[in-house]
């Protein structure tokens, strides 16, 4: 997506950003510094730096959990295990992200301070140095970033066959495919609400509406690029027994969308997925309508970059908006302009639009 400038506005855009990124370190939430100043407990293989930017390597934490059983350390409660984490998985092997990628990090730690964000890389190092990384995560003390050996990952649960196997490697989906079993193998292991890299979040996700949901992305249309569901669920081992057990690499979409559709109903003995929130569609199980998550339909994508926006757009009342990357990334982002898909990125990841506005080798948003 070429990125360009508009201006006059980029003056004021940046005194905004300015304006809001000390405001909200000066309140920011007091029971997330705090947790900070309890990290002294932290595993000893973690340099300052990391620690403090809140780097880790999940094996670490996996090695201090078992030898600390009894200890309710910020790493122990947070990063494992834990049912109110939002987490997110670069799936292609970087060791950075792009500032799409980035703003969706942003947008939800900062519309969600209270909560722990996480994303996963599978690298044993990230580069903090590309493009406002270090400055997010030193802005936001709740953003987790984990290390991952995916072959350690997989090891020892029922997708481990799968990875070893390696047909997936093959597929010409291979890294869609891959991102399909890890986002459920980490619901396996701590439970949490997952998101896809291509979304901006634009209110709290309360943590009772999104919780054990899978979500309506089109009429009676369900997704996996969201969900939530408590460590433990039934239903996430009956998904991981389906992926374990059926595995097309030919089709794109087989061990995504259509595999939580498939399992939701035949789980919950339904023939069609109707929004049921605030009821369940089955015992612990509701469907949240289109309009929470998905206000525009992957066909309606370019909705995103017009710039006159009625105040009646679905947008204004859903809490967060899917950009459907993979059809919209080629789209030019107007910055400083009044397109949608800028306004929002500059009120809701305000540190990677001031890059984005600032820095005039940026060619892409």
């Amino acid at each position: 997506m070429n990125f360009r400038r508009t201006r006059p506005q980029q003056l004021i855009a940046i005194g905004s950003v300015t304006i809001i990124i000390c405001v909200y370190s000066v309140t920011w939430p007091s029971g997330i510094l705090n947790q900070k100043e309890d990290q002294h407990a932290s595993p000893a293989t973690l340099s300052a730096v990391q620690e403090h930017l809140n780097i880790v390597r999940y094996a670490d934490m996996v090695r201090w959990e078992r030898n600390n059983q009894t200890s309710s350390s910020f790493w122990a409660s947070s990063i494992l295990s834990d049912d109110r984490r939002i987490y997110f998985h670069e799936t292609t092997g970087r060791d950075h992200l792009n500032l799409r990628q980035l703003c969706a990090v942003e947008s939800t730690a900062k519309e969600n301070p209270s909560r722990s964000v996480q994303i996963f890389f599978q690298t044993d190092h990230v580069n903090v140095t590309s493009a406002p990384f270090e400055l997010v995560l030193k802005t936001y003390p709740n953003i987790a970033v984990l290390l991952i050996n995916a072959k350690d990952y997989f090891t020892a649960t029922p997708l481990e066959r799968w990875y070893l196997h390696g047909v997936w490697r093959k597929s010409p989906y291979k890294t869609e495919h891959f991102s399909d079993y890890i986002r459920i193998l980490s619901s396996f292991k701590g439970g949490g609400m997952y998101m896809d890299l291509d979304f901006v979040t634009l209110k709290p996700l309360d943590a009772d509406i999104f919780r054990n949901f899978v979500p309506e992305e089109d009429n009676a249309v369900l997704t996996g690029s969201s969900f939530h569901f408590q460590k433990g669920h039934p239903i996430v081992r009956k998904i991981m027994t389906y992926l374990a057990s059926s595995y097309r690499p030919k089709e794109w979409a087989h061990s995504g969308p259509a595999m939580m559709q498939s399992v939701v109903l035949k789980y919950c003995r339904k023939k069609l997925p109707e929004p049921t929130y605030p009821l369940f569609l089955c015992p612990e199980i509701k469907v949240l309508p289109k309009k929470y998550l998905y206000p525009y339909t992957f066909a309606d994508w370019k909705r995103l970059f017009v710039t006159n926006v009625s105040s009646s757009d679905p947008i204004f009342e859903s809490y967060a908006v899917h950009t459907y990357n993979k059809l919209s990334k080629n789209e030019p982002v107007l910055v400083g302009s009044d397109q949608l898909y800028s306004q929002i990125a500059r009120v809701h990841c305000p540190v990677t639009y001031a890059h984005a506005l600032t820095d005039l080798e940026v060619d892409f948003f």
